[in-house]
């Protein structure tokens, strides 16, 4: 499941994560999300905050067949949710074109600075 929540910040998608995620997460949420920023914004900031539940994306999302592709970004943090999190975000991070971070739930408005911080408005 993957659902928009307030708004941490004028040009930053908040959004919650819990268990698997589906193709059509990506298509009805995330992706008008985007959308919506880079034309608002003309950036893409996500503040995506996670539970212990999180399990990653349905494998069908992810077979190459293009239904599910990271979309550009200009910072993205992670906070909370189970420990491989923070380790996939650490292992993955120096790869992605835009800054990532992760923060654990008790640092949830260290998360919320960081991101407002890359956040042009």
């Amino acid at each position: 499941m993957l659902c928009q929540i307030p708004e941490i910040q004028p040009g930053v998608i908040s959004l919650f994560v819990s268990g698997r995620l589906s193709t059509a997460d990506y298509q009805t949420c995330l992706q008008p999300a985007i959308c919506r920023s880079r034309e608002n914004w003309q950036q893409v900031c996500l503040y995506i905050e996670a539970d212990v539940l999180l399990e990653g994306w349905e494998f069908g999302s992810l077979t190459g067949s293009g239904e599910v592709q990271l979309p550009q970004f200009d910072a993205l943090v992670f906070v909370g949710g189970p420990d491989w999190v923070g380790n996939a975000v650490r292992l993955m991070g120096p790869f992605m074109q835009g800054e990532v971070a992760w923060f654990p739930l008790s640092q949830k408005q260290d998360a919320i600075a960081w991101v407002s911080e890359r956040s042009k408005n």
